[in-house]
């Protein structure tokens, strides 16, 4: 896209498209933020073994066409000025020839890799690792996995000529271009964000030296054109600029409108994010480039189970869905009557790094049924994101902590975000907008046009609150009394059973 920008007719609508783990969603904006379209198609997750989860690349693309299509047919198509694209992190999939995948994508929930993740950690040094990128090296991280399938697959490794992520995947469809985003690609530890480029000792040291690897794009700025071949499979014009916008989490923080103080993604993972204008490293975060253009930052710890423990409950115990029922969760007295749950099925990345920590509910008795059980796993994903928030402030007294801004799929549970505020003891703002993160990468697609000077701009005009969920306090002292007495002397014993914590 050379030449300079034109910005775009106060007609103009920007459609974003958020490719996460369990869907993709794709919605269009006016350059006021009113949602004039919203489409989402369903993605699954494979676990052939335990520990793993991948899933097929060509779904990703499927998914994020179809969603994409379904949002342009309620709209004037030719409005449509600019797209921008948030992506489902960490995850990547090697690639033949013909861009094929050699096998299936292996996702950011896999843990396979815990041993050969202790065999680079006894041949690198996880300190330098992690101010060079701003992520502790963990069973995340690209290195590892890329390590494993050399060991268990080397077959496949063979076959491969190129490596990719979601976000590379889905810009080079929508454009031919082989790029992807920095703010989302840095999260693989393959990037160095002092350089924000690829750091040739980290692919060499796991083989990706020799395959091909995609061009990283700075958030908010164009990567292509729309192709014609993706014009007539999406409906939407050929030639529409196609915007880098970022990983999921990233982008969730710039359509939330940058409100200060921690914002909080409801989602497959649980994400509390913190921005920051420095890469500063701590065991509690990792940090990360920005969704921004100005080169600022952000801190995030994860929890593991998110929206993904509510999903594995509904499917793990037939019976009413959870919409269904969230009136009786909502019934129930804070507490669960008894029963507490330390919610990590998926192993524990922060403020510890131990993947194959377990979760425990403890507690039960005769009167429990499926509602108890499932407040608690809400109650203790809660009391989770509290002890990060603490550590966060702990190690920040300057933090700003007046609000927790909020988004993601869980946020449909109303009931859940009683239980958050008053656990946390911080009020929640939502905004209007139900979808954040592909509001985000709509807001960096109408910035890359000029449509906005800056992203702070774009927040202004295209985001408002919808409401605020204040603490209880009558409720929150019952829920300070459970996390101090039962919670966090349950998760300490938890975590001591995981395999290599000294006992």
């Amino acid at each position: 896209m050379d030449g300079e920008a034109v910005s775009p007719a106060p007609s103009a609508l920007f459609l974003g498209l958020d490719s996460g783990t369990q869907s993709a969603k794709a919605g269009i904006w006016d350059l006021r933020g009113t949602c004039l379209a919203r489409a989402s198609c369903a993605l699954a997750v494979r676990t052939p073994h335990e520990g793993w989860a991948e899933q097929d690349p060509e779904a990703w693309w499927d998914s994020a066409r179809a969603a994409i299509r379904e949002a342009a047919s309620q709209v004037d198509a030719r409005r449509v000025a600019a797209v921008g694209v948030s992506f489902q992190r960490e995850t990547f999939a090697l690639l033949d020839d013909e861009n094929r995948a050699v096998r299936p994508g292996i996702l950011w929930l896999d843990i396979r890799a815990a041993a050969e993740t202790a065999e680079a950690a006894d041949r690198l040094d996880p300190g330098a690792y992690h101010r060079r990128t701003g992520k502790p090296l963990d069973v995340t991280s690209v290195l590892p996995r890329m390590r494993w399938i050399a060991r268990h697959e080397p077959a496949a490794l063979a076959r491969a000529r190129r490596w990719n992520d979601v976000g590379g995947w889905l810009l080079g469809k929508l454009t031919g271009v082989p790029g992807t985003c920095v703010a989302g690609a840095d999260t693989t530890g393959l990037v160095d964000i002092g350089t924000r480029w690829w750091a040739p000792d980290h692919l060499a040291f796991c083989g990706l030296d020799r395959l091909g690897m995609p061009g990283l794009f700075e958030p908010g700025s164009v990567v292509g054109s729309l192709s014609p071949a993706a014009a007539g499979l999406t409906g939407l014009p050929a030639g529409v600029p196609v915007a880098a916008g970022g990983g999921d989490g990233q982008c969730l923080a710039v359509g939330l409108g940058g409100r200060g103080g921690f914002t909080l993604t409801l989602g497959t993972s649980v994400v509390i994010g913190l921005p920051a204008s420095t890469p500063t490293t701590s065991s509690l975060y990792r940090t990360l480039i920005a969704a921004r253009p100005d080169r600022r930052f952000l801190r995030e710890s994860v929890i593991q189970s998110g929206t993904h423990l509510l999903r594995w409950f509904e499917e793990t115990f037939a019976g009413p869905g959870l919409d269904e029922m969230e009136q009786e969760i909502a019934a129930l007295a804070p507490g669960s009557e008894g029963l507490v749950t330390v919610p990590h099925w998926w192993g524990v990345r922060f403020p510890e790094s131990l993947p194959e920590a377990r979760g425990a509910t403890v507690g039960w008795s005769h009167r429990h049924q499926r509602a108890h059980l499932l407040r608690s796993i809400m109650e203790g994903i809660a009391f989770e994101l509290r002890k990060l928030a603490d550590d966060h402030r702990a190690a920040s007294p300057e933090l700003p902590a007046a609000v927790v801004a909020v988004g993601g799929g869980g946020t449909r549970s109303r009931a859940w975000l009683r239980i958050l505020a008053d656990v946390i003891g911080i009020p929640l703002v939502l905004t209007v907008d139900p979808e954040p993160a592909a509001l985000g990468a709509a807001m960096l697609a109408a910035t890359a046009v000029g449509a906005y000077p800056d992203v702070d701009a774009a927040a202004t005009a295209m985001t408002r609150e919808k409401e605020t969920i204040a603490p209880e306090p009558a409720t929150a002292s019952v829920y300070e009394s459970i996390y101090r007495g039962s919670y966090l002397p349950l998760r300490d014993a938890v975590l001591r059973l995981a395999p290599g914590v000294r006992r």
